[in-house]
C-alpha cells in the first residue's frame, strides 16, 4: 500500500456517535483488448472513408466501451456523449481560428506589411501568433474537455459535473508554467498542487463536491532530493558520453588535433552524425534515469490522490515506482513501434493500472446526493481536439 495516509493528518476521526464506514474497495475494469481493437479498427476504417470526419463518432464509441467496462462497488459507469456534440465543438473552434486569421490579416495589411522583415510574410505572422496563444488555449481546452467528459459521465444514474471558468484555469496554468520555466522547474511542486486544486475541488458527483487538501510544502523536500540527484546524474552521464567519444576517436587513430578539428570545423556529414549520436545518447540516458523520475511522479500521484475526498469517501493510491516505470516505458514502446496504432492497448493498460492501484474507502451517501444543478455544456471539446495528440 501507499506510504501516504488518505486525507491528511491523523486525529481527524469522526465522533463515535457517527462512525464512518471506511470499507476499502477498488475499481474493476473488465474490458477486453480484442473488443477494444475491434471498435478501434472500425473507427480507423471509417476515418479513411470519411476523410477524418467520422472520428467524433468513433471516439464516442471508444469512450462508451471504456466507461461501461469500469465499475465501482458493483455499478458501472455510463457515457452519454454524442458524436455530433464533438463535431459541433470542433467546427466552432475552426470558425474562431478563421476569425483570428482574418484579424491577423488585417494587422499584417495595415500595420506590419510596410515595415516587414525580408522573408517574413503573413503566414509567418499567423503561425507565430498561434504559437503565442497556443499554450493558454491548450490549458483552456484541457479544462473544458474534462468538464465536458464529466458532464457526460453517470454512475448509479447520477451525473458528474464541473464548475469554474476554463479561461481562468488557462490563465493560471499559463502563468504558473512560465514561472516554473523561468525558475528552472524549481516550482514544480507548487505548480502541480495548485493546478490540481481547481480540477479536483471544482468537480462534482451529483450535488456531492470533491475536496482537496494538498499543500506544496508537504512534497517539496522529496522533490528537491529528486531535482538535484537528477542534475548530478545528467552531469555524470554527459561526462561519460564525452569521454567515450574522445577515447573512441583516439582508438580509431584520430589524434587530439584531429578530434578538435572535427568539432571546430565540422562537415555536414559530421554535424548529422553528431546530432544522431546526441539523440541516441539522450534516449538511452533518459531511459536509464527514468526510474528516478518515476520515483517522484509516483509519489506525487499518491499524494494528490490521498488528499482528495468526496464527502465521507476517501481515496488512496498504491502505485509504486516500478509500476510507473513499466507503465511509461512500455506505453512509449507500444506507441512508437506500432506507429500510433497501439493507442487502444495504451488505454487498456491505463485502466488496468488504475483498477489495480486505486483504493476507495467508504461509499457515497446516495440518499443525500441529487443531480447537479449546473447546466451541462452543450458542445464537445473543440479546443482539446485541436491540441490533444491522442484524440481520446
Amino acid at each position: 500500500m501507499s506510504d501516504i495516509r488518505p486525507w491528511g493528518q491523523p486525529g481527524t476521526a469522526q465522533p463515535a456517535a457517527t462512525p464512518l464506514d471506511l470499507t476499502p474497495s477498488r475499481p474493476v475494469y473488465d474490458g477486453k483488448l480484442s473488443e477494444l481493437y475491434g471498435i478501434y479498427l472500425r473507427h480507423l476504417t471509417l476515418m479513411v472513408l470519411t476523410l477524418g470526419w467520422s472520428r467524433f463518432w468513433g471516439r464516442t464509441r471508444l469512450r462508451r466501451y471504456l466507461w461501461n467496462h469500469v465499475s465501482i462497488l458493483g455499478d458501472r459507469f455510463e457515457y452519454s456523449g454524442r458524436g455530433i456534440e464533438l463535431m459541433i465543438g470542433f467546427v466552432l473552434v475552426l470558425v474562431v481560428l478563421g476569425v483570428w486569421a482574418g484579424l491577423m490579416w488585417l494587422v499584417w495589411e495595415f500595420v506590419f506589411q510596410a515595415h516587414a522583415i525580408p522573408g517574413f510574410g503573413f503566414l509567418n505572422l499567423f503561425y507565430l501568433s498561434i504559437v503565442f496563444i497556443g499554450i493558454p488555449l491548450a490549458f483552456v481546452g484541457q479544462y473544458a474537455g474534462m468538464r465536458y467528459r464529466l458532464s457526460r459521465t453517470r454512475w448509479r444514474g447520477i451525473r458528474c459535473g464541473m464548475v469554474g471558468s476554463a479561461w481562468t484555469y488557462g490563465g493560471l496554468a499559463t502563468l504558473l508554467t512560465m514561472a516554473n520555466a523561468v525558475t528552472a522547474q524549481l516550482l514544480t511542486p507548487f505548480v502541480s498542487v495548485n493546478l490540481a486544486r481547481p480540477r479536483i475541488s471544482h468537480t462534482f458527483f451529483g450535488t456531492q463536491r470533491f475536496d482537496f487538501a494538498g499543500n506544496a510544502g508537504d512534497v517539496y523536500g522529496r522533490f528537491l532530493g529528486y531535482y538535484f540527484i537528477n542534475i548530478a546524474v545528467w552531469i555524470v552521464a554527459i561526462g561519460i558520453a564525452v569521454t567515450a567519444v574522445i577515447v573512441g576517436g583516439m582508438q580509431l587513430g584520430f589524434t587530439g588535433e584531429e578530434v578538435q578539428r572535427l568539432f571546430t570545423t565540422p562537415s555536414l556529414r559530421t554535424v548529422l552524425l553528431l546530432i544522431a549520436a546526441a539523440v541516441v545518447l539522450y534516449i538511452v540516458f533518459g531511459l536509464m534515469i527514468l526510474p528516478l523520475r518515476c520515483w517522484w511522479q509516483a509519489y506525487l500521484l499518491r499524494y494528490l490522490v490521498a488528499r482528495t475526498r468526496a464527502g465521507n469517501v476517501l481515496f488512496a493510491s498504491a502505485i509504486s515506482t516500478r509500476q510507473m516505470w513499466g507503465f511509461l516505458v512500455l506505453n512509449y514502446l507500444i506507441v512508437v513501434l506500432t506507429l500510433g496504432l497501439g493507442w487502444p492497448w495504451v488505454m487498456h493498460r491505463t485502466l488496468r493500472l488504475i483498477a489495480r492501484a486505486l483504493w476507495i474507502y467508504g461509499a457515497p451517501q446516495g440518499e443525500a446526493i441529487g443531480q447537479p444543478p449546473q447546466r451541462a455544456p452543450r458542445f464537445g471539446e473543440g479546443l482539446l481536439d485541436m491540441f490533444d495528440v491522442t484524440g481520446f
